[in-house]
């Protein structure tokens, strides 16, 4: 990657933030990628973005069994 002098990460692993992967990007990461005369920035993380949190709430939701004999999973 010669000559790359910008880089934008997508750590796509991670669906909130939390303080290790912060700290990683923030302090690690970005501080080498300075080192080396590049500038590294980062997408949010979805946390509780509408979309996202509809999105597990219909996938959770499609593989709901029923709970009793006649009732639907859906409720």
């Amino acid at each position: 990657m010669e000559g790359c002098r910008n880089i934008f990460m997508v750590p796509i692993s991670f669906v909130s933030d939390h303080i290790e992967t912060l700290y990683e990007i923030d302090m690690l990461f970005k501080d080498r990628a300075e080192q080396l005369g590049m500038c590294l920035r980062a997408c949010n993380s979805l946390n509780t973005h509408p979309t996202f949190i509809q999105a597990l709430r219909e996938l959770v939701c499609s593989q709901q069994a029923p709970a009793f004999p006649g009732e639907s999973a859906n409720r």
